[in-house]
């Protein structure tokens, strides 16, 4: 079994409180964490974090392998729908140490009492909404996590073109935080909704620390209803 160099931590939206002492551990001895700059705020890591390229890369990470001890932030349960799987593609098994934290997908199926199992969950970060098309049909549920606010009323508007704007849908913002908000309303009606808001500095010592103010992504929970006959044909 190869040497554990790497840390992958899910980070809850509380921040290092949130952490175990395994992880904090881990968190602590990194010379290098990387993250977005919402996660390494959150961790209050300085000088010692390097923010995720744009597009997304494992290749900075990998460049270390073997060479420091690493540490990344990703939300939640790295292994779903994070980077966990990006990076682990690349490494031997035992090359790595994972931390899981709740998902997104399970804060919002437990805020609104759905049963995860029976709950398509689903990343549209940087897929397009016809990835839906072959899923929707009356009575489905899901739980999208997206780009950006915007993105949150493309959805409602695109729900509405597809004929499925009576269902019902819930933008929810900061999801597991204090500061956790839930917008409600039909798809039709959330057309031109915005749910972005900044995102709160952690109640910790290391919010002393964090010198920006980031934007968390949105997410968003449907429950399909019937579709509208006069709805034109998806292709």
């Amino acid at each position: 079994m190869a040497d554990a160099w790497l840390s992958i931590i899910g980070i809850h939206p509380s921040g290092l409180e949130a952490l175990s002492a395994a992880a904090r551990r881990d968190l602590d001895a990194a010379s290098v964490v990387f993250g977005s700059p919402r996660h390494l705020a959150l961790a209050g890591v300085g000088a010692r974090g390097q923010a995720w390229p744009v597009p997304f890369s494992a290749a900075p990470v990998l460049q270390l392998r073997h060479q420091a001890r690493v540490a990344v932030l990703v939300s939640g349960d790295p292994f779903h729908f994070g980077a966990g799987t990006s990076l682990a593609r690349h490494l031997a098994p035992g090359e790595w140490r994972n931390h899981p934290q709740p998902s997104t997908f399970s804060w919002i199926a437990g805020t609104l009492g759905w049963p995860q199992e029976q709950t398509r969950c689903l990343g549209l970060h940087a897929r397009s909404f016809e990835h839906l098309t072959p899923l929707l049909a009356p009575g489905q549920r899901f739980i999208c996590l997206l780009r950006d606010g915007a993105a949150a009323s493309e959805l409602a508007a695109w729900l509405q073109q597809q004929g499925w704007g009576e269902s019902p849908m819930w933008l929810v913002s900061q999801a597991g935080s204090d500061a956790q908000t839930v917008r409600e309303g039909r798809a039709q009606e959330l057309v031109g909704a915005r749910v972005e808001a900044p995102w709160p500095r952690p109640s910790t010592r290391a919010a002393a620390r964090a010198s920006c103010r980031c934007r968390a992504a949105p997410s968003t929970a449907l429950r399909m209803t019937a579709r509208s006959p006069r709805a034109p044909c998806a292709r």
